[in-house]
């Protein structure tokens, strides 16, 4: 498992350098191991998206299709990437609804 400085590293490197052109970025806050029973551990990986992805109307497709996918590549133990950003606040948002 990698740790959060070395997946913030390729995040910064692969998505933020994308998300940069739309004022964005994406922060990784926790991978946290979730024991599901006794035999089945999960990783779950925390981002919050900042800037103009937060209340973006296309956060959700970044998040599935770039952020999760870069993640998982870089640290196939992670299982499943959650946004916990509050997207209810649109002001600097790039592409609002």
């Amino acid at each position: 498992m990698k740790t959060v400085e070395e997946v913030q590293q390729m995040l910064d490197e692969s998505v933020n350098s994308l998300l940069a052109g739309h004022g964005g970025r994406v922060e990784l806050t926790s991978i946290d191991r979730e024991v599901k029973n006794m035999d089945l551990h999960v990783h779950i990986a925390y981002v919050k998206m900042i800037g103009g992805c937060r209340g973006c109307a296309g956060a959700k497709y970044t998040l599935n299709m770039m952020v999760a996918n870069h993640i998982k590549n870089f640290d196939p133990s992670v299982d499943h990437v959650v946004d916990i950003t509050d997207h209810s606040d649109k002001t600097n948002a790039f592409y609002k609804e």
